[in-house]
């Protein structure tokens, strides 16, 4: 009878030891949680610390803190109630750069031309492409579309040509060639006629323009609209 008691209590406490142990912390898993943090700390480090210790079980996340400004030292605690403290000693290796797939590259807006075009012809919104490029090389002195809208190109350009200020003729309010209203003040009543810019200029030049309906070429002001006051 004896000896029947005394095996079913060394049965009864190897069942208590194994839950027990089961139910427990390890010191490799601590050491792994600590491992775990540092990687995302970006830092390269091993904890130096027992395998076998045994701590009880916590049933909330381990937290990991620095109690110095450095990852010599690391603090493990168990938040539960009845919680544990330990600190860890952790040999280091380095500071892990931070992986980013993003890349901070500048970009460089250009205007292209979208096909080619002569001598002389006139810009039109249709002509130009908006592109950008990593490279500084490849970037035209314009970057927005409006600004080279109605502007006249000095030679042939061919298509992908980026635009700069040498590939065009100054900007003018009128320019030559440019149709136009011809307005003429005869006292209280105004006569318009339409009319060809035979100069290019800015509002208030005076300018030489071509009466279209007669032919004849007379000097006028530049007015806004392509309007010439007839000059007198």
């Amino acid at each position: 009878m004896i000896i029947a008691m005394f095996k079913f209590s060394l049965i009864f406490l190897s069942i208590l030891f194994v839950s027990n142990q089961a139910i427990a912390l390890s010191g490799e898993d601590i050491s792994k949680k600590i491992s775990e943090w540092l990687i995302t700390e970006n830092v390269s480090g091993k904890p130096i610390f027992s395998k076998k210790s045994i701590y009880k079980d916590c049933s909330n996340d381990l937290k990991m803190t620095r109690p110095f400004q450095n990852y010599k030292t690391i603090k493990v605690s168990c938040p539960d109630q009845n919680g544990f403290e330990v600190l860890v000693r952790i040999k280091t290796k380095k500071i892990l750069p931070i992986k980013t797939n993003i890349k901070n590259t500048k970009k460089f807006k250009s205007i292209k031309l979208k096909r080619a075009l002569e001598k002389n012809d006139v810009i039109e919104l249709s002509d130009l492409e908006l592109v950008l490029s990593e490279k500084s090389s490849n970037n035209s002195f314009y970057n927005n579309k409006k600004d080279l809208v109605g502007r006249k190109i000095k030679q042939n350009l061919k298509m992908g040509q980026l635009l700069h200020p040498r590939h065009l003729y100054e900007k003018f309010d009128i320019q030559s060639g440019d149709y136009l209203s011809i307005v003429s003040s005869v006292g209280a009543a105004s006569v318009a006629v339409s009319g060809k810019a035979l100069d290019s200029g800015n509002l208030g030049d005076l300018i030489k323009v071509q009466n279209l309906r007669s032919g004849s070429v007379i000097k006028g002001y530049v007015k806004k609209n392509k309007i010439i006051k007839v000059y007198r």
